[in-house]
């Protein structure tokens, strides 16, 4: 049997323990929730990211084959004046300008003699830009050949 010095110690220290399980307890729960909303804050924003990463991949995409549509169609190219072309490709709104610079002779091993054939090069920009806001330019450098003049 326990004496009522016993006793009375063991409820000291109950009385002095009474709360310690809630505010741990409390303590936690904060912890986790912080933890819960730094969670979401972060998918949030790599889910943006993500977004804006297809969009500008869309607009390039846009962009270079505006620029094959431009080479590939009539009147793509010309050597007296800079050619224009406005093209809708999927959602992207793209331009393309195809500007003759200079003949040149042809390269070396592309089976054209330099007396019978010269090289147009062209400069060829396609700039486009989706509905989100997304846009790509890209430039490149085009030659064709064509027989000497004369």
């Amino acid at each position: 049997m326990k004496t009522d010095q016993t006793m009375l110690l063991q409820s000291s220290r109950i009385s002095r323990e009474a709360g310690a399980a809630l505010v741990t307890s409390l303590a936690i729960l904060v912890i986790l929730t912080i933890l819960g909303i730094a969670a979401m804050r972060t998918s949030s924003i790599e889910e943006r990211m993500a977004g804006n990463i297809q969009d500008s991949t869309l607009a390039f995409t846009a962009a270079e084959s505006g620029l094959v549509k431009a080479l590939n169609e009539a009147g793509g190219v010309s050597l007296t004046t800079d050619v224009t072309k406005n093209y809708t490709i999927g959602s992207s709104t793209v331009v393309t300008t195809t500007a003759f610079k200079q003949f040149a002779p042809p390269k070396r091993g592309s089976g054209y003699s330099n007396k019978d054939f010269d090289s147009a090069n062209f400069d060829q920009e396609s700039k486009a830009s989706t509905p989100g806001g997304a846009k790509s330019a890209i430039h490149r450098g085009v030659s064709q050949i064509v027989p000497k003049a004369q």
